[in-house]
């Protein structure tokens, strides 16, 4: 049964006074044995609720509500009933490169379509059921994403350990002649699935465009926790500007036919290759931002749309502000950073925070922790006065690393005020000018102008 972990503010939760520990029982006099079900039988306009509150006392509403409108709570599992855990034992799983002591939920490998179809997890389809599969087309749960990592069956049963792992192409067919979109994706492996074996999957995965919408390539994440597993090396800078090319290759043989590119390199193979991103229309729609595919160009992107907005001056005022950022990300940050050398009375530094913890393959900002940042930038902040964030170094909703250090802790240590803004053009540009009251927290790069233009302006004429 569905129990209630926390009631948002504002909610209709809220409104009907229901707390942390009530368990819903019925909605419209049916059971409810999971996530999937409840979202369905939520989403009528007249509900008949029957809640068990935490102290045995059942409660019936009678709610009438809009079509769209959820309940406003957060489920003390995800999924209501349980986690449909991972079987397989992939050669680059990164679940398996994270230290023990890490909180419980980076431990756990989930493989669940529930979660995918939800909140966009990748899952291999390794460990659904025929039954789960009709489910799947019966609910028409699209769009998935699916990670393929290779198609050729021998191969794809020795990366992912699991017997059953080969049956990927027939899986595909079968969703996508019963119209369930997927993302899919490879984590590029050297020696592995790369090369012509990747060549294979891209004109495998092709034909079944628009139902595989998108295919991207994502380089295998390795940290310095690997032992007892698999020999496995990065992928090199050599290595990336050619599977770079290879992409382009498909790209540029895809997009006469389909209209679309289809297949995308993650945005790390670029920074690996030194190579600039493409140009905007190579993303379609960025369907795999969330992958960390076109989040560059997104970012670069929305640096112009933003940039008409900014003020050229902070008044009398003096700001020294500190970026922090990851390696990978730096000579981005730098590059936007740029377009506000002339700003009278703005001094900044970006500080790239090597990733200690995981291990220094490991680049991207998402994975950086609390304590590597202390540790790095104590004692180097004399020329700051304060520190600024993107959102996607923390928990959604919460100020907390991944090994559970708080922003106020790091504030605390370094002995300076921090500020996390979203992870997009206007939250880099306006964080770093210290204009952050009118940018929402714990928004990611979809984040753009629509929300922020009109009180953009009104700011700028005010301090021009």
């Amino acid at each position: 049964m569905p129990h209630i972990a926390r009631v948002h503010s504002n909610s209709l939760a809220e409104e009907l006074e229901l707390q942390a520990g009530d368990e819903v029982l019925k909605i419209n006099g049916e059971s409810i044995t999971d996530i999937i079900d409840l979202q369905f039988a939520l989403s009528t306009e007249e509900l008949e609720l029957e809640v068990k509150k935490s102290d045995g006392e059942v409660w019936v509403f009678e709610v009438e509500k809009d079509y769209d409108e959820g309940l406003g709570v957060d489920w003390e599992n995800p999924t209501v009933d349980k986690v449909h855990l991972c079987h397989n034992k992939c050669v680059f799983c990164f679940v398996d490169q994270v230290p023990g002591n890490m909180r419980k939920t980076l431990n756990v490998r989930d493989d669940d379509y529930r979660l995918s179809f939800l909140h966009g997890n990748f899952i291999t389809l390794t460990n659904l059921k025929e039954q789960e599969l009709e489910r799947i087309v019966r609910l028409k749960m699209s769009p998935l994403n699916v990670s393929v990592h290779t198609t050729n069956p021998e191969l794809r049963v020795r990366m992912l350990a699991n017997k059953r792992s080969g049956e990927i192409l027939n899986q595909i067919r079968y969703l996508a002649d019963n119209e369930i979109e997927m993302n899919t994706q490879v984590v590029l492996c050297p020696e592995w699935n790369d090369g012509e074996e990747l060549d294979k999957t891209i004109r495998d995965l092709a034909p079944f465009y628009p139902a595989v919408k998108t295919l991207s390539i994502v380089p295998v994440g390795l940290t310095k926790h690997r032992r007892g597993l698999h020999s496995m090396r990065p992928v090199s800078h050599e290595e990336a500007k050619q599977v770079i090319q290879q992409i382009r290759s498909w790209q540029e043989y895809l997009r006469p036919k389909l209209g679309s590119s289809f297949v995308y390199a993650a945005d790390e193979l670029y920074v690996l290759a030194d190579m600039d991103v493409p140009p905007t229309e190579f993303y379609d729609d960025f369907g795999q931002t969330e992958n960390g595919v076109g989040v560059i160009r997104t970012l670069l992107d929305e640096i112009e749309e933003v940039w008409p907005y900014v003020p050229r001056s902070l008044g009398t005022k003096v700001r020294r502000v500190g970026v922090v950022t990851s390696t990978s990300a730096e000579k981005t940050i730098r590059s936007c950073l740029s377009r506000l050398d002339d700003v009278s009375g703005l001094y900044k530094e970006v500080f790239p925070i090597l990733n200690d913890f995981y291990g220094h393959h490991v680049t991207v900002t998402g994975l950086l922790t609390g304590q590597d940042i202390v540790t790095q930038l104590r004692g180097k902040l004399e020329d700051v006065d304060a520190l600024l964030l993107p959102d996607i170094m923390l928990k959604d909703d919460a100020d907390v690393f991944l090994d559970d250090y708080t922003v106020e802790q790091l504030s605390n240590e370094l002995g300076k005020p921090v500020t996390v803004v979203p992870a997009t053009g206007s939250g880099l540009l306006y964080g770093t000018m210290g204009y952050t009251q009118s940018l929402p927290p714990r928004r990611r790069y979809e984040a753009t102008l629509r929300n922020l233009d009109e009180g953009m302006a009104e700011e700028t004429e005010l301090t021009n």
